[in-house]
């Protein structure tokens, strides 16, 4: 599923998901217009081939699913509005998914939820596997992209104290900015800072709004971290400087 977060470039968004669309990898479109276009929604459902997902919705995915403005949602926060929402969709016959990011304890209670509502058939995810450790001693791994819903007592996990102690009081350590080198088909090579304070610009090209952006332009992207040498250093200060670099190839 590609996340779109509504928008983030000058493409003409009807045909850019058309192209997409053609590849095999391209399973479901999230968010690709911005949260308010429900009518903008409901014409990209008849252009498009692969299902349109709703993650923000203003009308709390009321309005939006009686306009059938989307062929999934996905619901996230407290449980009471999951719940009410749930049965929303279970009227609509409209399928979604929960999106709790956390660990071992998040997944546990998603997965719970999604086996108890009748349209909660969308894949979910909760970031859980990406954690390197976490509060919890059980690890259930996805078999063939499934999980078992644990009959143990509660959410059918158990809380490790000594490890919530221990990472309670970890330090992490800040990431410096860096470098990020794009190259274009054409051999034009830009040149940006990645700053982790303002990771949005990773998913949202036009945050900075500096030059037009595409997410159908053919490029290569690579990370130059600071190696010491003078430059680096010439670039990083000509970015801060400039805002971005472009070269030609």
């Amino acid at each position: 599923m590609f996340d779109l977060t509504m928008g983030g470039t000058n493409d003409h968004t009807y045909e850019l998901l058309e192209k997409m669309s053609e590849f095999p990898v391209t399973g479901a479109f999230e968010d690709p217009l911005f949260e308010r276009d429900i009518e903008g929604y409901i014409e990209l459902r008849r252009r498009v081939r692969v299902p349109i997902v709703l993650h923000h919705a203003p009308l709390g995915h009321s309005f939006e699913i009686f306009r059938r403005a989307a062929d999934v949602c996905i619901f996230g926060g407290r449980i009471g509005n999951t719940i009410r929402r749930a049965g929303l969709m279970a009227g609509a016959n409209l399928p979604f998914m929960l999106q709790n990011v956390g660990g071992q304890i998040t997944r546990s209670m998603t997965t719970h939820m999604q086996s108890a509502f009748k349209t909660a058939s969308f894949q979910f995810h909760c970031d859980a596997e990406t954690w390197k450790a976490d509060v919890v001693k059980e690890r259930p791994d996805p078999v063939n992209g499934f999980l078992r819903v644990s009959e143990a007592p509660g959410l059918g996990v158990t809380l490790d104290e000594k490890e919530l102690e221990r990472l309670k009081n970890l330090k992490l350590p800040e990431r410096a900015k860096w470098i990020i080198k794009t190259e274009f088909a054409n051999g034009t090579k830009m040149y940006n800072i990645a700053d982790p304070q303002y990771a949005i610009f990773m998913v949202r090209p036009d945050f900075r709004k500096l030059i037009p952006m595409s997410y159908n332009s053919p490029l290569q992207t690579d990370w130059w971290d600071d190696d010491g040498t003078p430059e680096y250093r010439a670039m990083f200060d000509r970015i801060e400087h400039e805002g971005i670099v472009l070269a030609k190839g």
